[in-house]
């Protein structure tokens, strides 16, 4: 017996895997947060950045992402966003699928031009990009959000990431972790991603793609159970075409997303997309 085969499925990970698919899970995991936040003297400090262009109403966006699953309707501000920019400009690149460190945009492309494997998604590594992206993150805003519709917000992740246009198969763009599958997240019990496009992103430049609602409406044998990811042809017969969201939207403007429902990030192609994350957990 290959015991080594089998490891993953009495891992921590797995365990999450598997019981952060549900909601009665995820509602009692919740309940147990806001205890915590109220008892815990560990909690992540809010700064008054202003970052965004303007103060958002915490229980109209709470609202919004219990039913549907998402709120558009962030946006940087213009000098956040020129700062953002320039820092790019003079950030590393680095690889999702083999760590290869690039020095530039230029340079990427000028590889994926001329090798049949190209890098589909790269992280960009700069301590002063790191560092106003972890302050955005903070923004008192966001954090508001974020625990009145947690709990309470234990970790953040931070990633910018750059999808550059590129000729490839779904399925090799998947091995780098460019995920244009719809799928759902489930890694943790609860969770609440913010997203930002410091490009220009509509259906041909990388748009995120989302199922408005899915986070709460799933099929128990059908969705649940088994795998997290699921071909469009599926989805379009068990959601309401309507219910297919693209969110196109000018560079600085972001949304925040139960990533719970079915999303993917489509494929940039006439123009590459660069993109801020946050992930609360």
């Amino acid at each position: 017996m290959d015991i080594k085969k089998y490891k993953r499925y009495f891992s921590f990970n797995f365990f999450l895997y598997i019981l952060g698919r549900f909601k009665t899970i995820k509602y009692f995991y919740k309940k147990t947060q806001i205890i915590r936040n109220k008892s815990s003297k560990k909690i992540i400090k809010e700064k008054n950045n202003k970052y965004l262009k303007f103060n958002l109403n915490v229980n109209l966006v709470k609202d919004e992402l219990e039913h549907k699953g998402f709120y558009s309707g962030l946006e940087l501000k213009d000098e956040t966003l020129k700062y953002l920019i320039n820092l790019s400009n003079r950030s590393e690149l680095v690889s999702t699928i083999n760590q290869k460190k690039f020095i530039s945009f230029k340079e990427v492309n000028d590889y994926n031009k001329s090798n049949d494997k190209p890098y589909c998604l790269l992280n960009l590594i700069n301590p002063e990009i790191n560092n106003i992206a972890e302050k955005i993150s903070r923004d008192k805003n966001l954090l508001d959000i974020a625990n009145n519709y947690l709990g309470k917000v234990n970790n953040i992740d931070t990633r910018i990431q750059w999808s550059p246009v590129c000729i490839a198969t779904d399925k090799w763009r998947e091995l780098n972790q460019q995920t244009v599958t719809f799928h759902y997240d489930v890694h943790h019990l609860n969770f609440l991603y913010i997203f930002f496009y410091l490009t220009e992103c509509d259906k041909d430049f990388g748009a995120h793609e989302l199922i408005k609602g899915s986070h709460i409406n799933k099929k128990f044998f059908k969705h649940l159970m088994g795998s997290a990811r699921q071909s469009l042809e599926n989805l379009k017969k068990d959601y309401n075409q309507n219910d297919f969201i693209k969110i196109e939207e000018q560079a600085g403007c972001g949304f925040i997303e139960d990533t719970s429902c079915y999303h993917r990030a489509r494929a940039p192609k006439n123009k590459p997309r660069l993109a801020l994350q946050f992930r609360y957990y």
